[in-house]
């Protein structure tokens, strides 16, 4: 056996490390235009509405739901962009507990509406994973955090 080389599962994992780690900024980028794609989306759509809200006893429905809507359009566009990546990350977390917490508590829906909210539930749960990576990897070589940081 060649020096340097193991054997078996470790040297898939020890391959597989190498290749993840050779392309780590390309898939940070597509991360964060992924994650962010999720806010923008919601956004265009207008949700949430201030009816929605409303059924769920927010009070001011309409002030709520342009502030959300604000906020989606904040994190989807600094995120896409790479601009305050962490402060995005932290800003998504709170806006995606808060929308899980009160909008998507599916055990009380009625059982025909329950596994769409659970499916919500836990998509929120995948987002709030990807945010937290996205806190602590920051946005990667292709931000302007990055472009930002080498320029002080």
């Amino acid at each position: 056996m060649a020096p340097g080389r193991r054997p078996g599962l470790y040297g898939f994992i020890s391959r597989t490390d190498f290749v993840a780690e050779s392309v780590v900024d390309p898939l940070l980028l597509i991360g964060r235009v992924l994650l962010a794609s999720v806010f923008i989306l919601t956004a265009l759509g207008w949700s949430p509405n201030a009816g929605y809200l409303s059924n769920l006893g927010y009070s001011y429905p309409g002030f709520m739901s342009s502030l959300a809507i604000a906020v989606e359009w904040v994190i989807g566009i600094t995120l896409t962009l790479g601009f305050a990546v962490r402060y995005a990350a932290l800003l998504g977390l709170i806006y995606v507990i808060v929308a899980t917490v009160t909008a998507h508590r599916y055990w009380q829906y009625p059982q025909a509406q329950q596994l769409v909210q659970y499916i919500f539930a836990t998509k929120n749960l995948s987002i709030l994973g990807g945010l937290l990576i996205l806190f602590v990897s920051g946005g990667g070589r292709y931000s302007i955090d990055h472009q930002l940081k080498r320029t002080t």
